[in-house]
């Protein structure tokens, strides 16, 4: 492949002027709608709003946010500028906000600052008071907080700094320079700061995207979380690199407004986690007539049952929709299946390495690299992190010193290339001498009828032997 030496902000300027009076950007619930022209505009004005406000190269901002305009416009400005974006999960606890704050250093924190989220920015100003790096907090909204900087407030003092300082600053951006500390979920102690490079997140973006067949005809239906990867990376900044329109139905997951956007809309394409999929096609508003603009997208997250594809592809028709494997680490994906691989492949598989990244099954034990069909650790290699943020010991025990990053997954792959998650290393079940992976028994329960969701696990008796259990969500 040809690799791609750009940064995000060159990208998007490119783009502008290639599709200028397209759709790029509209948000259904709030009634905003942007085309390109006005999209990189508003970036303009948000980057020269932080430029105001002190923001320098190499700084970082958080992003604590449900999904609005004004996240987009925030990441990208922030990347035209050379700081970094640190997304913040909405739901956050008040100790993982202030664990993440301090440990990324974090100069500034955006919110939304809506009527409904008082607690949240007396969460915000509660923090600035026991973080000594935390100098701004920025609302995007109109708000009267004293101890806050309104939207507006942020885009009139962007006025005062000139063009021609962003574009001057703008040039000192390297590909190669760090635009974002995405935090890993924490499920085995801490959430640790994964630093990720322009450079990863436009190739991968670029890379899945063609595989996937996006180009600026579609319209992508953009309701998961931006503040994970999956959202602000996967689908948000892969579709704009393409050129095509980003649709957010709504601030937060609501099956009701995505099902009367994507008609309204046309959406082309729809992208979710299993669990999400599964509630939009069991609502009582759900009309298999209303998704003929669908064709393509992608299913990750969490394993794809069987049954949940074929309803997908057979009897609604989203003929092109992928399976897709990815990690933070990794800059995204790694592997994806093409829209035309059989459907049972679209399912008991990932697909096989995308052309940007290498893929490899190592026995866990020595390390050894194992031929087809013999079940090991998956590891990758390709547009990894740059670290993880002031955690030198963890980032050295998951990159070894050929460059490979340990995924923590066991996987088998075929003669072919395609690959198989057979369950976490750590997830395994012990019971009697028998390993049990409960990947395949969740793949099980999943073809009942009667299931919507489920998550198998292991556990402790009181005679400490191992035993399993399932979680299960009834339709």
């Amino acid at each position: 492949m040809m690799i791609i030496h750009k940064t995000i902000g060159q990208m998007i300027a490119d783009i502008a002027k290639t599709h200028s009076n397209r759709n790029a950007l509209v948000h259904t619930e709030i009634g905003t709608r942007y085309n390109y022209v006005q999209l990189s505009h508003q970036i303009d004005r948000t980057a020269r709003g932080f430029l105001n406000q002190g923001i320098q190269p190499g700084d970082r901002v958080a992003l604590w946010s449900s999904n609005v305009s004004e996240w987009i416009f925030s990441m990208m400005g922030l990347a035209k500028i050379g700081a970094m974006t640190v997304p913040i999960d909405p739901a956050a606890s008040k100790d993982t906000l202030h664990y993440i704050l301090g440990q990324s250093e974090s100069c500034g924190l955006i919110i939304a600052g809506e009527n409904d989220d008082k607690e949240d920015v007396n969460k915000a100003i509660a923090a600035r008071k026991t973080i000594p790096s935390l100098k701004h907090i920025f609302m995007m909204s109109d708000s009267s907080e004293t101890d806050a900087i309104s939207w507006h407030e942020l885009m009139v003092g962007g006025n005062a700094v000139k063009q021609d300082r962003l574009v001057k600053i703008s040039a000192t951006v390297t590909p190669e320079d760090p635009v974002a500390i995405m935090y890993t979920s924490g499920t085995t102690g801490r959430p640790k700061g994964v630093v990720l490079d322009h450079l990863g997140l436009i190739n991968k973006s670029m890379v899945a995207t063609e595989r996937q067949g996006i180009s600026a005809e579609d319209r992508l239906c953009l309701f998961f979380p931006l503040f994970h990867m999956f959202g602000n990376t996967c689908i948000a900044l892969a579709g704009l690199l393409r050129g095509a329109a980003l649709v957010m139905p709504c601030r937060r997951f609501d099956p009701a407004k995505i099902l009367a956007t994507i008609p309204a809309e046309k959406c082309t394409a729809i992208y979710g986690s299993p669990s999400m999929l599964i509630a939009l096609l069991d609502h009582p508003q759900f009309r298999k007539s209303d998704w003929g603009s669908l064709a393509k997208g992608i299913i990750g997250g969490a394993p794809c049952p069987m049954e949940l594809m074929r309803k997908i592809v057979e009897d609604i028709g989203l003929s092109d929709i992928t399976v897709a494997y990815g990690i933070t680490e990794a800059s995204s994906w790694i592997t994806m299946t093409h829209p035309q691989d059989p459907i049972e492949l679209r399912v008991s598989t990932i697909g096989r390495s995308l052309a940007c990244n290498e893929v490899k099954i190592v026995d866990p034990g020595s390390g050894e690299m194992l031929g087809p069909d013999r079940q090991g650790e998956l590891c990758t290699r390709g547009f990894l992190m740059k670290e993880y943020y002031k955690m030198p010991a963890a980032t050295a025990a998951a990159v070894d010193r050929d460059i490979w990053f340990h995924t923590g997954d066991l996987s088998i792959r075929d003669t072919s290339g395609f690959v198989r998650v057979t369950g976490r290393l750590k997830d395994v079940i012990v019971r009697n001498g028998i390993e049990i992976y409960p990947v395949e028994v969740e793949e099980i329960i999943y073809m009942l009828p009667e299931i919507s969701e489920v998550q198998v696990f292991g556990f402790l008796d009181s005679k400490k032997r191992q035993e399993e259990a399932a979680w299960i969500k009834l339709k």
